[in-house]
């Protein structure tokens, strides 16, 4: 019972070959990384030459209404040119953002992906190194979700011809 429980906590552990699936997930986060790299150095390039993408040469200017007072005793609302604002201050803070956001996503993803293909290659090694110390000949078994499915069966088809 206690070692059927074991089991099952391991089949729910998704951390199986951390090295592995560290150095997967890192691939794919560098991909994130580089993007997010290559993307706040074009706003910063746009930052030094607007090239007209924003008008006043590469400023944007946000409006303030002002009130002023008139001769009269009334009030004269004007807009007024507030805070400057370039390309790289409109759009870094929202491309960190969704680039942080994809980074996260990414990061899970990729960890669920290669639990799919770390479980098998464990489950593979794990039978191998107990058929080199003389342990008795075991089907490897993997879930049907798994990768590597036809190595799975192949190694099988040579336990069961060769070994047993």
């Amino acid at each position: 019972m206690e070692e059927e429980q074991k089991n099952i906590s391991k089949r729910w552990r998704y951390y199986i070959d951390k090295s592995f699936q560290n150095q997967f997930m890192a691939r794919f986060a560098l991909v994130i990384v580089l993007v997010t790299v290559a993307t706040l150095g074009v706003l910063a390039v746009l930052f030094e030459n607007p090239y007209d993408l924003l008008p006043d040469a590469g400023v944007l200017h946000s409006m303030e209404i002002k009130r002023i007072p008139q001769p009269d005793g009334t009030f004269v609302e004007t807009p007024v040119p507030g805070k400057t604002y370039n390309a790289f201050e409109l759009f870094w803070k929202p491309i960190l953002f969704i680039s942080l956001l994809n980074l996260i996503i990414i990061v899970v993803f990729s960890l669920f992906y290669s639990h799919s293909m770390a479980g098998p290659i464990h489950n593979i090694k794990v039978s191998l190194k107990d058929l080199a110390e003389g342990g008795k000949p075991k089907a490897i078994r993997i879930r049907k979700s798994d990768q590597f499915q036809d190595l799975a069966e192949l190694l099988n088809e040579v336990i069961e011809k060769r070994v047993k």
